[in-house]
């Protein structure tokens, strides 16, 4: 095409994202400055899981190619590299030209899916099951007994809520892992997919995962929202004392996105970390069985047990027990700073941004 008709290349990305950013941050000011309605239970909690649900599919699916290079990773151990694994996905792909890029994003229909029904669980769950540990509390100790006890709540809570989500995620994580691990499941895709295992396998291979699956979201879902929770209030409160004093006028939350944002980092890079061998355990009970690309990896085959799962994992080095913790740490970290954005912000939209408030307390009439 002749120089003269070409049209200049005007890159809109980052000027998108800039505008996104500020709009988001100039409409949380707008509705945290609004009158607060009403709550009621049922619709606050309702609330809370719509915004976990849009939170953890939108930004799971966002991530998805990092979570194939990674799985490519933690199949062949022959493979040094988040770089060479990129290009082992992509020369593996059995379509032609830029097409072959589609193979970085396999898997995500099942992700998109198997994240909405745990997130909306993980997140209405956690705050359901905190609440009312802390009214029963408040009633027989008095503010006193929540203060001391809130950290062991927290913890208890999110276990909890996560273990019920685990149930919801596990047979969609098992689809994901098979598409992305075995190039015929690709070709098939989720439905077929799902109508192969049910016909031609033990139905109960759908939960062959679940036990590195809730290994793996346990300890990542009560790092992540514990280190958050305690986290987001500390720099939250440090960036309204600076806002404050650099503008005494000013309503102290216009920095409370960027809060969020770094509160996000750090809780999902040390909830990365923390679960990470449990990750790449799941990886290889539930692809490398019907993976072309495992012939690097010395057992194919893991035992269904706790037990013999828990000695495969200590008998790892453990430069294996974390291969592919590059790709999973910034995926995880830029993943989980999005997705508590995403929260807060349809939470504010919603009308469900702060903590349902205790009922009153009931007077006894002797």
């Amino acid at each position: 095409m002749p120089s003269a008709l070409r049209r200049p290349r005007v890159r809109l990305l980052p000027w998108l994202l800039i505008l996104t950013a500020r709009g988001v941050a100039s409409r949380a000011v707008e509705l945290r400055s609004a009158p607060e309605p009403k709550k009621s239970g049922v619709s606050h909690f309702c609330g809370i899981s719509v915004a976990g649900a849009t939170a953890c599919s939108i930004t799971h699916s966002l991530v998805v190619p990092l979570d194939v290079i990674k799985t490519r990773m933690q199949m062949d151990s022959s493979i040094r590299g988040p770089l060479a694994a990129a290009a082992a996905v992509f020369k593996a792909s059995h379509k032609r030209g830029l097409l072959r890029c589609c193979a970085f994003f396999n898997g995500i229909v099942p992700t998109a899916m198997g994240y909405c029904l745990q997130g909306a669980t993980k997140f209405g769950g956690y705050e359901l099951m905190k609440h009312g540990a802390f009214t029963r509390l408040r009633a027989s100790g008095g503010e006193d007994a929540v203060q001391h006890w809130t950290l062991p709540i927290m913890l208890v809570s999110a276990a909890a809520a996560e273990l019920c989500a685990t149930t919801l995620l596990a047979p969609l994580e098992v689809l994901k892992l098979r598409i992305q691990t075995d190039a015929v499941s690709a070709s098939r895709g989720l439905r077929r997919t799902l109508t192969h295992i049910l016909r031609h396998e033990n139905p109960g291979t759908l939960y062959a995962g679940f036990v590195p699956i809730a290994m793996r979201q346990l300890p990542y879902t009560v790092t992540k929202l514990v280190v958050y929770e305690v986290v987001v209030k500390v720099v939250t409160r440090s960036a309204q004392q600076l806002e404050l004093a650099m503008s005494p006028e000013s309503s102290g939350d216009r920095l409370r996105p960027y809060a969020i944002v770094l509160a996000g980092l750090f809780a999902g890079a040390a909830a990365a970390i923390v679960s990470h061998p449990a990750d790449l355990l799941l990886t290889r009970i539930c692809g490398c069985a019907t993976s072309s690309v495992a012939t690097n990896v010395a057992e194919c085959v893991i035992a269904d047990g706790f037990i013999e799962q828990a000695q495969y994992l200590m008998s790892m080095s453990l430069g294996e027990a974390f291969s592919g913790l590059g790709p999973r740490l910034a995926m995880t970290s830029i993943m989980t700073s999005i997705q508590f954005v995403l929260y807060d912000n349809v939470r504010l939209m919603l009308g469900v941004s702060g903590s349902l408030p205790p009922p009153p307390a009931v007077e006894l009439v002797s």
